[in-house]
């Protein structure tokens, strides 16, 4: 049987299966709400559900679309299938990446069976009418851009290249193997969400549950970098990878504002993160590669939503209402609904405050993880479109969709073949309102220059009268952008901006300046000896340090400072610790740190004078700490310490008081400042058999006394909770028992759980607190509250 017989038969099977199921939940409004809300499914945090398949055209039915809007269907099975990336070419068209080799979380085959398909909407009215397939024999692709005569696909182990050349829409060949060592650990977390940036370098997006050590292939462990949870980058006309930022959780989402500013979009921990070069970000769960970061960079939101969120574009057109613009939109998976928030800076960085509640789509089965904003200025959202929501198991098999929303009235729009276009154009199109169409042209400028296909004279001269003519900092980095991309900035040209009035203008020299460094953020620069740049500019670096006003421009100075030798950084650190406006900035002292940490190792006395005679009180404590260290080096890949159940015991202290532990299992004990926006320990069975303890003995008073409990579970997994109590050494008697999963804890994501202990009283009892496997899939456990409250407390 032919694949697409075959795939149409199982979909066939499976809307036979799924018509007969449930339906959705409605959800009981509170009167005290300021204002009806439009989604009508239960605000809780869930794993799947038994909600009824929908088609399509009754999904849309279902959906609360704003007044104002509306929403066609792109495409649907059976003309896809389990799409799990998309992105526009330069001719308008979709291409989309069909993974059918995932099963669950654990799972997946090596089959050849995952497609690129060409999706082409030709009269613009938000339906693809012509379909291509490029290639079917991929194998579990999770990420692609387009771009250089060819595509980026990841395919873990693999980042590959597969050129198109001719643009006859047909692979020139095998796919081209560009890096290898991507990990696949977790099939939720490896490299995804591909974005060409405005520097000319492709991103992506990593999670912290998978590891890998990427490298060229034949690398050698030593040439090879690390990632679990992150942003990396690559540049294709250098062929050098890099990790950009470390830390997070998932990210399934990134994106750059008008300023080149970069965002992403998390799941589990707070949900939006400013990221900047060499930050380090709050972590889920695992520890950070480098033990003396202190104290990561967090979250720039000011409100919350359910966990899991996937999907990041700044809205950079103008079809919508003007108060979008700008906005950041992404998809919130638990709520099944496309969220948006309002980006302020602050700071050298920004607040992130509640935009709308834009779309909810009163369907369980909706998985929206990806957004893109088409040519004509729309907003795709790729739907996975299943009831497990957190992918353990495929329920509706060969589903997917992909949704255009859009204001009502705006004429169809067909969109020009980009390729076909002169240089001249290309560079035309930097002015365009929307910005799609000013990266796909900056790409197609950096490619032809790259071939040696594009008139350099010419393209340069535009592009400069542009950056002289223009009168916003967003036009103005567009001209400076494509320069770049093309090669065309030399040295003394970066270092004239260096004086520019716009704060952008100069952050973004320092940091073209420094991008040719061999060695990024996360990788050892102590054996470092040639200075990225020369004397001259190390001394403006000092003196824009100490005198220039913007934290933008200091942020970048720190960003920088990280890809140079250690000898080159301390002038610069110094002016950097000068300003003590910066202590309450959400990255300036951390991002100062992390410059600063590597070196105080075998600069004990340097780094200590430097530290005292800053201003940044938190850098004083941090050296100081680091010092406590000895001469350990900073390490770049993690390393096995020996357990420290000393810590641990302490640990747990903070929220169980009197308790100690025992049989801790993966990770062991770890403290956590914010889990689900609360304090919090974690534990893990030791195996499946042994459950992780909380013991405490404890002589009741007489009178009533309970154990109060706040416990959670990890997002992709539950565990058994038992409170067991025992006096004299008798058999221990269950007093409690519950699996702590998404359905049995509150709507704060924490389950509250009361014990009498009244028929102890006056008695000596041990009390037993046991974290229990259940089907051995991330059986960790939460724990913020472990409290014994008795009545003469009252």
């Amino acid at each position: 049987m032919k694949r697409t017989e075959r795939l149409h038969s199982k979909f066939l099977a499976s809307l036979t299966l799924m018509f007969g199921l449930l339906p959705c939940l409605a959800r009981a409004e509170d009167p005290s709400d300021k204002k009806e809300s439009r989604n009508k499914l239960p605000l809780k945090q869930h794993k799947t559900s038994d909600a009824p398949f929908l088609t399509p055209a009754e999904a849309v039915k279902q959906m609360a679309i704003p007044e104002g809007f509306e929403v066609s269907i792109y495409a649907a099975e059976p003309d896809i299938a389990e799409p799990i990336g998309f992105c526009f070419d330069h001719k308008g068209r979709l291409w989309v990446a069909e993974n059918f080799n995932y099963r669950t979380r654990r799972n997946h085959t090596n089959d050849p069976v995952s497609r690129i398909q060409i999706l082409e909407d030709t009269d613009g009215d938000g339906v693809f009418d012509k379909k291509k397939t490029f290639s079917d024999t991929l194998t579990f692709t999770s990420g692609l851009a387009v771009g250089f005569e060819g595509i980026y696909v990841g395919s873990p182990p693999n980042l590959t290249f597969i050129p198109d050349a001719d643009g006859d829409d047909v692979p020139d060949g095998p796919p081209r193997v560009l890096l290898d060592g991507w990990g696949i650990n977790d099939r939720h977390e490896t490299l995804n969400s591909f974005i060409w940036g405005p520097d000319g370098w492709l991103y992506g997006c990593h999670g912290v549950f998978t590891q890998s050590m990427v490298g060229k292939p034949g690398d050698d462990d030593s040439a090879r970098q690390f990632i679990d949870g992150g942003i990396w980058r690559y540049h294709p006309t250098r062929d050098k990878f890099e990790i950009f930022a470390r830390g997070l959780s998932n990210p399934w989402g990134f994106d750059f504002n008008d300023h080149g500013q970069s965002f992403t979009t998390c799941c589990v921990i707070p949900h939006l993160f400013h990221i900047v070069l060499g930050g380090v970000y709050h972590k889920q769960s695992k520890p950070h590669v480098n033990p003396y970061i202190y104290d990561d960079i967090k979250t720039i939101r000011t409100h919350t939503h359910l966990s899991a969120h996937g999907g990041a574009r700044v809205y950079l057109a103008d079809t919508f209402p003007q108060k979008y613009r700008d906005r950041l939109f992404m998809c919130n998976i638990h709520e099944h609904a496309v969220l948006t928030d309002i980006l302020e800076p602050e700071g050298s960085t920004f607040i992130g405050k509640e935009g709308d509640d834009f779309l909810p789509t009163n369907d369980m089965a909706w998985v929206g993880f990806s957004v893109e904003t088409g040519p004509e200025g729309g907003i795709y959202i790729l739907d996975w479109h299943d009831t497990d929501v957190c992918g353990n198991q495929v329920n509706f098999p060969n589903s997917g969709r992909i949704y255009r929303i859009m204001p009502k009235g705006v004429p169809a729009h067909a969109t020009p073949d980009l390729t076909k276009m002169t240089d001249a154009q290309l560079v035309e199109l930097q002015w365009n309102s929307n910005d799609w169409y000013v990266r796909h042209a900056r790409t197609l400028l950096q490619s032809r220059a790259h071939a040696g296909k594009l008139d350099t004279v010419t393209v340069v001269k535009l592009l400069t009268d542009m950056m002289q003519q223009a009168s916003s900092s967003p036009k103005r980095l567009r001209a400076l952008w494509a320069l770049y991309s093309i090669g065309a900035l030399e040295t003394q040209d970066l270092v004239k901006l260096l004086d520019h009035d716009d704060k952008y203008m100069r952050s973004w020299s320092i940091q073209f300046l420094c991008d040719a460094s061999p060695l990024n953020a996360f990788q050892d620069a102590s054996a470092a000896t040639e200075s990225v740049v020369d004397a001259t500019i190390l001394a403006k670096f000092a003196e824009m340090a100490r005198s220039d006003a913007s934290p933008v421009v200091r942020l970048y100075l720190a960003s920088a400072t990280q890809r140079l030798a250690f000898k080159d950084r301390w002038e610069i650190l110094a002016g950097l610790l000068s300003h003590s406006e910066d202590i309450g900035d959400n990255n300036l002292p951390r991002m100062y740190w992390f410059a600063l940490e590597p070196m105080v190792p075998k600069n004990q006395a340097k780094a200590l004078k430097l530290a005292v005679t800053g201003k940044i009180p938190a850098i004083q404590g941090f050296v100081a700490k680091r010092m406590a260290t000895g001469s350990q080096p900073t390490p770049t890949k993690p390393t096995k310490t020996p357990r420290n159940t000393k810590n641990w015991l302490q640990d747990i202290q903070t929220v169980a008081p009197e308790f100690k532990v025992a049989d801790v299992g993966e990770g062991g004990v770890v403290k956590l400042p914010k889990f689900r926006n609360l304090a919090a320990v974690q534990t893990h069975p030791l195996d499946r058999k042994k459950a992780s303890r909380l013991i405490r003995t404890v002589s009741l008073p007489n009178g009533k006394s309970e154990l109060q409990l706040s416990v959670s579970h990890h997002p992709h997994g539950d565990w058994q909770l038992r409170v067991l109590a025992s006096t004299d050494k008798k058999q221990p008697e269950v007093l409690y028992e519950s699996i702590v999963s998404s359905m049995t804890v509150g709507d704060n994501e924490w389950l509250d759980v009361e014990v009498d202990l009244s028929k102890f009283a006056g008695r000596s009892v041990q009390l037993t607190l046991e974290n229990r496997a259940n089907n051995w899939a991330n059986e960790w456990a939460y724990w913020h509250k472990v409290k014994i409250v008795s009545s003469a407390d009252q």
